[in-house]
Order: structure tokens, then C-alpha cells, then sequence
């Protein structure tokens, strides 16, 4: 087995020794408290992020922040200090206050499975770019943008949403852009931190440490967490996973500067989908006792603010991430039914080392500089290499049987971008543009079929090695307009195009039961948004909007029995033929309110908040060309409903009751009955409180009512209905000084 990690690995010990060894946490690292951007009376700033909660509400987006612009755009942020700590990756608690971001259960935890509006498949967040602290936290922001990567969500500060195509700041991506923004650095002389040991449900355990310390000017910060255990599934659910980061930061008068090294490791279970039967059956039951999965990044990161003038600020970021996914998976498994142990292990191990810089500059001119334009340029390079081997038994892990395929895959991305703001008075209008320039190169120099399940060296060649090279230069562009026509009144409206790139495993499969054109196009959409924000009484908030995206091209799959379509072959029932599916139509509202019942803010003016928050997005979602013209495309829920009820503490006191509604969902593009997943509703409940001396104790019950339910169906061999996991408690205690 290849183990290039090796050395990295050794060094992460090392740097995790030395920040675990004070056995504290960084707290919250700016001197204001970050769910109080104005308490210091300035405007509090990240220098880890170019994205900055500043000048308005600290869960809405500024109109700028840095190099960035934000008026003219629609976004939304999640406080994490608004309810109580969220241990095991829990994403549907996490983003419950983001409007229509789909959240598909993974049950081992292993990657984070995102979809918006209906635009694509979720699985592994392919349509939605994914970033830690303002940079790519993905294995190839191109061509394979997907969301192995989750942070400890105790040591998240907030998560930002830019929707839509409106995100072109970050790159091209039609689902949007994601953004954790960690907690840090701390700004005031002296040292914290904090611990935290969660137990739960399924012997799942979690320990967290970190600890921070600053002079002022220069500062150092680094955390690690740990957790394992056995997962919802009674057969191979487990986990074990470790995160951990180190940062230095340079905070001068008119630079600062981070510099980060983050290392993750993982390894899951993959107990396999389930047949609706099944999933009736025993919702905990599993259908691959022996399938693995690892996931391993090493990332270090280099962020430069300069404040070149009363005007103008330049920011740099340069990154690079050495990226593994290796899996084992039982050859011959069918969809939802229990593999044979008889048969054979097929390795796959896929390398991704990537790099990029990006460089932006933002000036402020004219009268009391009411008008701005932002520039920047990105360069993006990655090498992809994937490597098949066919194990000798269920328990060679090795591969030795033999290699079946490999291929060599490469990416290089240029691009070059820019807004402008004009402000006149209370109206804002924002025009901008971004121009990629991407080459993608995919050449297979082996490709053999992989023989008897159950033994055996690999059999004949597959076909004609595939040989794929594109290029291609893409202007995409948008226009966002806000209007203050009070100050408690803002109306916002934003059209742009996005792109959806080719990605790297666009013609080339290696899932059994997969089939794969064998050419695919790019994906367009063009979206429109106008929407208003709202503050009629000071207790009462309100969000709403209305969007239409039309999507051109899409890639996706058609669900089988199919029958053969030369040069495919037939597709048997359980399995899916990716292809361009056709175009779509996707509509709707998105509406959010928040009513503060006691609290600051609310009629009864108490120091302590009681707050609820609803948000709902209805979607009408239709192909209107293509193969797939007149189905419903997958993952597009009539309706999303999340509502949650909080109660912040001035003493650090949290409590959250969250509910989340998601509507029926077609689960292939084609709309094949079998793929069909029923409409669900979960109540989430936890809560954290204050006990002395710095120490906290909380606990929680997810899926409170035990609600039985699937919120994604994957096709081939070893897939099915991954269930949603049962009621599940967790108690944890904290520590913080």
C-alpha cells in the first residue's frame, strides 16, 4: 500500500504534541466578542479571513469587508455562539439558520453532502465550493470539488453562504460558495484557552484542546480534536478521526499576516445503502461489512492584509494541500443487498496535490469614497494521479492481486476578476466579471475489467483508454443593486452566470454498476434574485427573495433498467448511466424571519435572549430539455423548512430546539420509483450551561422523536438508502480560562 503520508505524518505529530501538550483551546480570538462586531466601537476584522462580519448585523453581509464586495449580493451567515456547541458534524443543526441549503445525511460522518435550489446531486457538495477561512478546503476547486473536509464545528466562528451564481468572487461553482471562518487570532496580550470531552451514543467519543497567546503584535494559536466511535449501523459504522491546526500571525499597524498548517486524517466504515425494504425493516441494518474509507489532508496556508493607503488594501493568499481518498469496496455488491463476504476487495487511491495564489487589490475613490472597484487574479494548478488494484481475498487490503486501472489526471486554472461599487446616495450597483481560463487533461494507460468477484487476477482490457484533454476561456459576469430605502428597509437584486466546470471523473467511472458517457459538456446557469431585508419593529426580522435559476447541460445520472446505448452498455436496476442530463428550470422564495421574544433587541429589553428563527424555501424545479426533459431533477424538495428556538445567556448559557421539514425528494434525474425518497421532519435539542471556575456541562438528544427516514439514495454496488441515524444523545464538559 502507498503511504507517501508517512513523512507528513510524523511531522503532524510532532506540531500536535505541541499544541495539545498545554491541554487548552483558543477561545474567541478578537477582542470584541465576535457576536458583537460594534461593542469596541470599531470595526473587528479576521486575519485569517478575508470575509469580515462589519458594519451591519453580525449574521448579515457587509456591503464590503477587505477586497471583497458585498452589496449587490445575497448571503447568508450562521453564528455558532448562538446555540450550544454541535459535536459529531452535525451539519443539520449547523446550518439551520442558511435559507434552502440542503443538508444529505452521510451516516459514518465522512464528508459533508450539500446541494442548493435543486442543482445537482449533493453527494460530496460537488456543486458547492467549500472553504476554510477564505481559502479552498477541497482536493481541486475545479475539477473534483468535493467536501471531504469538515472542521470542528466547536471551533467554528461562523459560516458564511454566498448563494448562487452570485459568488463569483470565489470562482465559478452555480451552487454557491461555503466558508467556515475559524475562530482567532486573539488580539489583547496574554494567553486562553479551553477543553472540551463530548460522550454520546454508539461509544462516539471527542476530545478537543487548543490554546492561544498574543502580545498584541504577534501571536500564535493551534488546536486538535480526536473523536471515534462505532456509528448508527450496527456493522462497520465506525470512525476515527483527527483534526488539528497551528497558525502564527503578524498583526501590524497596516499588515498582518497567518500562517496556518492544517492537518486532517480519517478513516470510516462504509456499511453500504439499503433497499427500501430493508431501510423499512431495520434502519440500522447495513449492506458492506467489509468496505473502507481513508481521507488525509495536509494543508499549509500563507494570508497577507496590506492597508496600502487611506484606500486602498491588498490581500494575498497562497495555498497548497496534499490530498489522499483511498477506499476499499467488495467487488460484486448490488444495489441495497448484502455483499457476498466471499468476495474481493478493489482498492482505489486517488493523490491530489494542488496549489493556488490569489492576489486582490480594492480602492475606494470619489466623494467621501462612496465608489470602489476590487481586482484580482487567481492561479490554480493540480495533479491528480488514481491508482485501481484488485485485492487476492475480502481482506487483502493491498491490492495484490494485481492493478486494474490508472490514470493520470491535471489541471491548470488562470483567472482574472473584478466589481465595481458605485454608490449614489442610498443605491449601490455593482457590475462585475470573471474570465477563466482552464486545461484539464485525463489519460488512462490501463483499464481492464475486474474478473471474478471472488478471486483471480484482473481480466481482459475494458476498451479504448480513455484520452481526454479540454480547454477552454469562459466569461462569466453579474450585476447586484442595493437600495436602503430606510434604515430599517433594504432591497437587494442580483443576475449573474456561473459555470460548472468538467470534472475529473466526467467520463471515466470506476463504480461497479456505474456506466458513464463517454463525452460530457459544461454546465451554465444563470440566475436572478431580488429580494428585501427588513426590520418593521426592533424584536422582528425579515428576509425573503425570489429566485429563478435556468441551467443548461447539466451532468447527472439516469437511473436504471436502462437498455444499451452503444458504445454504453445496458444499466440493470439499482444502477445509473452520468451523463448530460438536459437543461433545467428551477423557481421559488426563500423567506426567513427572526423574532427575538425577550432579549436586546426584544419587546421585553432583558438582558438574557429568547429567539426564534423560521426559514423556508419553496422550490418549483423542472427539466425543460434534454433526456431528462419534464422530470423533476434530484434533490429538489418542494419545500425546506427550519425553525429554531434559542436561548443566549449573558452568562454563556446556551439552548437550542431545532426543527428541520424537508419535502419529497426524486433521488435520480429520471424520476425511477425506486430511487423516490419520502418527505422527513427531525427535532434536534441541546443545551450548555455555566457551572464555576470556567467549566461548562451540556447535552443534547438529536432526532429527538426517533423519526425513521433516508435523506440520500446512492446507485451501483453498495448503494442504496442511507438511513438517517436514530435518537442519539451526547453529554459533554468544557472548560474555558
Amino acid at each position: 500500500m502507498s503511504r507517501p503520508f508517512m513523512p507528513i505524518r510524523r511531522l503532524a505529530a510532532t506540531l500536535l504534541a505541541t499544541a495539545a501538550a498545554p491541554a487548552l483551546a483558543a477561545g474567541d480570538a478578537a477582542a470584541p466578542d465576535a457576536a458583537d462586531p460594534q461593542a469596541s466601537g470599531t470595526t473587528t476584522s479576521q486575519a485569517t479571513s478575508i470575509i469580515v462580519t462589519a458594519s451591519r448585523d453580525n449574521d448579515r453581509l457587509p456591503d464590503q469587508s477587505g477586497t471583497l464586495i458585498f452589496a449587490g449580493k445575497l448571503g447568508d451567515i450562521a453564528v455558532m455562539d448562538q446555540i450550544p456547541p454541535v459535536p459529531s458534524r452535525n451539519l443539520r443543526v449547523a446550518f439551520a439558520d442558511i435559507p434552502g441549503l440542503l443538508v444529505s445525511e452521510v451516516s459514518n460522518g465522512a464528508w459533508a453532502s450539500l446541494s442548493y435550489r435543486g442543482l445537482g446531486e449533493p453527494h460530496e457538495s460537488w456543486n458547492v465550493l467549500t472553504l476554510q477561512d477564505a481559502v479552498p478546503a477541497v482536493p481541486d476547486m475545479y475539477s473534483y470539488p468535493a467536501g471531504y473536509f469538515i472542521p470542528p464545528l466547536e471551533m467554528v466562528e461562523r459560516v458564511e453562504f454566498i448563494r448562487g451564481a452570485s459568488g463569483l468572487l470565489y470562482g465559478p461553482q452555480p451552487g454557491g460558495a461555503i466558508n467556515y471562518v475559524m475562530r482567532g487570532p486573539r488580539r489583547e496580550a496574554g494567553v486562553e484557552g479551553q477543553a472540551r470531552l463530548t460522550l454520546g451514543s454508539w461509544d462516539a467519543r471527542q476530545g478537543l484542546a487548543s490554546i492561544a497567546a498574543s502580545d498584541g503584535t504577534f501571536a500564535a494559536d493551534g488546536f486538535i480534536q480526536y473523536a471515534e466511535g462505532d456509528g448508527p449501523r450496527r456493522v462497520n459504522s465506525d470512525h476515527e478521526q483527527t483534526t488539528a491546526r497551528l497558525r502564527g500571525h503578524y498583526m501590524g499597524e497596516t499588515v498582518t499576516a497567518t500562517l496556518s498548517l492544517d492537518y486532517y486524517q480519517g478513516r470510516f466504515g462504509e456499511p453500504g445503502g439499503l433497499s427500501r425494504a430493508r431501510l423499512e425493516a431495520d434502519n440500522r441494518d447495513g449492506s458492506t461489512a467489509r468496505d473502507r474509507a481513508r481521507l488525509e489532508r495536509f494543508a499549509p496556508t500563507l494570508a497577507i492584509d496590506w492597508q496600502a493607503g487611506e484606500n486602498t488594501q491588498v490581500t494575498a493568499r497562497a495555498f497548497y494541500s496534499r490530498f489522499e481518498r483511498e477506499s476499499w469496496r467488495q467487488a460484486g455488491g448490488s444495489f441495497g443487498q448484502v455483499t457476498p463476504d466471499a468476495n474481493v476487495l478493489i482498492r482505489q487511491l486517488q493523490v491530489f496535490d494542488t496549489a493556488g495564489i490569489d492576489l486582490r487589490l480594492a480602492h475606494d475613490f470619489g466623494a467621501n469614497s462612496q465608489h470602489s472597484f476590487t481586482l484580482g487574479v487567481l492561479g490554480h494548478t493540480s495533479d491528480a494521479p488514481v491508482f485501481v488494484d484488485k485485492g487476492a481475498s475480502n481482506a487483502d487490503f493491498t491490492g495484490s492481486a494485481g492493478p486494474l486501472a490508472r490514470a493520470q489526471r491535471s489541471g491548470d486554472t488562470a483567472a482574472v476578476f473584478g466589481e465595481l461599487k458605485l454608490g449614489f446616495g442610498d443605491v449601490q450597483i455593482v457590475p462585475g466579471f470573471r474570465l477563466e481560463r482552464l486545461r484539464q487533461r485525463v489519460v488512462e494507460t490501463l483499464d481492464l475489467a475486474q474478473g471474478s468477484a471472488t478471486g483471480g487476477a484482473p481480466g481482459a482490457p475494458n476498451g479504448t483508454l480513455g484520452n481526454r484533454e479540454d480547454t477552454q476561456t469562459v466569461p462569466l459576469y453579474g450585476i447586484g443593486i442595493t437600495w436602503d430605502a430606510s434604515d430599517t428597509l433594504r432591497f437587494v437584486a442580483n443576475a449573474s452566470r456561473a459555470f460548472k466546470p468538467l470534472q475529473y471523473n466526467d467520463g471515466v467511472t470506476f463504480q461497479a454498476g456505474i456506466d458513464s458517457a463517454g463525452t460530457f459538456d459544461a454546465s451554465y446557469a444563470f440566475t436572478v434574485e431580488a429580494g428585501l431585508q427588513a426590520e418593521p419593529v426592533p424584536p422582528l426580522r425579515i428576509d425573503a427573495s425570489l429566485f429563478r435559476v435556468e441551467f443548461e447541460n447539466q451532468v447527472g445520472f439516469l437511473a436504471g433498467p436502462l437498455p444499451a446505448d452503444p458504445p454504453r452498455g445496458a444499466v440493470g436496476a439499482g444502477g445509473a448511466r452520468r451523463q448530460n442530463v438536459g437543461s433545467m428550470r428551477n423557481q421559488g422564495i426563500d423567506l426567513a424571519v427572526r423574532l427575538d421574544l425577550i432579549g436586546p433587541e426584544g419587546i421585553a429589553k432583558g438582558e438574557n435572549t429568547l429567539r426564534l428563527s423560521t426559514n423556508l424555501q419553496l422550490l418549483d424545479a423542472e427539466f425543460t430539455a434534454g433526456v431528462a426533459d419534464g422530470f423533476t431533477p434530484q434533490y429538489a424538495p418542494g419545500h425546506l423548512l427550519r425553525s429554531v428556538l434559542a436561548y443566549i445567556g449573558k452568562d454563556g448559557s446556551r439552548a437550542a430546539l431545532t426543527f428541520t421539514s424537508v419535502g419529497d425528494q426524486e433521488g435520480a434525474d429520471n424520476n425511477v420509483a425506486d430511487f423516490f425518497l419520502p418527505g422527513y421532519e427531525v427535532l434536534d435539542a441541546s443545551v450548555e450551561w455555566p457551572v464555576a471556575g470556567g467549566f461548562t456541562i451540556g447535552a443534547g438528544v438529536n432526532n429527538l422523536l426517533d423519526e425513521e427516514y433516508a435523506s440520500r439514495v446512492r446507485p451501483g454496488g453498495g448503494g442504496g438508502f442511507d438511513p438517517g441515524a436514530p435518537r442519539h444523545v451526547f453529554v459533554s464538559i468544557g472548560w474555558k480560562g
